[in-house]
């Protein structure tokens, strides 16, 4: 890997406010990219021109790479040739005025209340497991954060008093009200439950595997999938569709943007506007559907 990309990773990863997630994925847009300018054009990455990433965005689309990904390779490339050109690595940036190909956003897939209530009504309460789950669905559906989120908390994160939860981020908290169904599972699950699953006495996460150890992405998605399976639900169950429905819910109950706002923890409402359009199309459908001269 080029040493310039090993300080675009250095400086992502030490200098801006964004997740390993997000700082990985830049890195390997980066990498495709480079290994393309070598074999193509036999260039380094300081001497790539404008031509030579459009030629790279255009070989991605007859790879069948959706908009989506081109898009976001593109924002990858921009952002670590803007990071060269404040550098004064280079003196020209040949990303410059290169637009992203227009990405049809599709309205966000959630579940009805009456799914969410058959896929919480599934875990086995009498088992440990089953009472680690029910508490994990029950929070994530209650507060709507993201299974990062969720799987990041500390045991010291849930405050009984405010009937709250404190989300972290590098230079960034926020506090989530906790419904009383979820506040029964947690409260219960931290004083009784949790301790059944202890193994290291230091270690504070909030929700742990069988194994007493942290529990990790791919295993509450097994989770999910289980439970969604159970419950006979034929969509794709992923936690972003809890979490989707959530916000959702909401809405239709009559809450309002700002709210939503400070709940999904969005800097931007440019994601909750998609979720309006998901419940003004539901709208009009029923209005379709029960107006007698519609």
């Amino acid at each position: 890997m080029s040493e310039h990309i090993n300080d675009f990773s250095h400086f992502l990863r030490n200098k801006r406010n964004i997740s390993e997630n997000t700082s990985s994925a830049y890195i390997g847009d980066i990498i495709a990219f480079y290994k393309y300018i070598k074999e193509t054009y036999r260039k380094d990455i300081l001497s790539v021109t404008k031509s030579m990433i459009l030629t790279y965005m255009l070989d991605m689309q007859k790879k069948s790479k959706n908009a989506a990904t081109v898009s976001r390779s593109l924002s990858s490339i921009k952002s670590f040739y803007n990071f060269l050109e404040d550098r004064g690595d280079i003196v020209k940036n040949p990303s410059n005025n290169i637009h992203a190909p227009r990405i049809d956003r599709k309205l966000p897939e959630y579940l009805s209340s009456e799914e969410i209530d058959k896929l919480l009504s599934l875990p086995d309460i009498a088992s440990t497991k089953g009472y680690r789950d029910k508490t994990m669905l029950e929070l994530m559906y209650s507060t709507g954060i993201k299974v990062s989120e969720l799987l990041d908390l500390r045991t010291g994160d849930y405050n009984s008093s405010s009937e709250s939860l404190s989300i972290n981020k590098k230079n960034n908290t926020r506090r989530v009200p906790v419904g009383s169904q979820a506040k029964y599972y947690l409260e219960t699950y931290l004083s009784e439950r949790r301790k059944e699953l202890i193994v290291d006495p230091a270690d504070d996460s909030m929700f742990l595997n069988l194994s007493g150890a942290h529990m990790s992405r791919q295993g509450f998605w097994k989770i999910i999938r289980q439970y969604a399976r159970g419950a006979g639900i034929k969509k794709r169950i992923t936690p972003q569709i809890i979490r989707n429905s959530f916000v959702i819910h909401l809405l239709q109950n009559g809450a309002d943007i700002n709210t939503l706002q400070v709940l999904f923890g969005q800097n931007s409402i440019s994601a909750i506007q998609m979720y309006l359009k998901t419940q003004e199309k539901r709208t009009f459908e029923i209005y379709r559907k029960s107006h007698p001269r519609a």
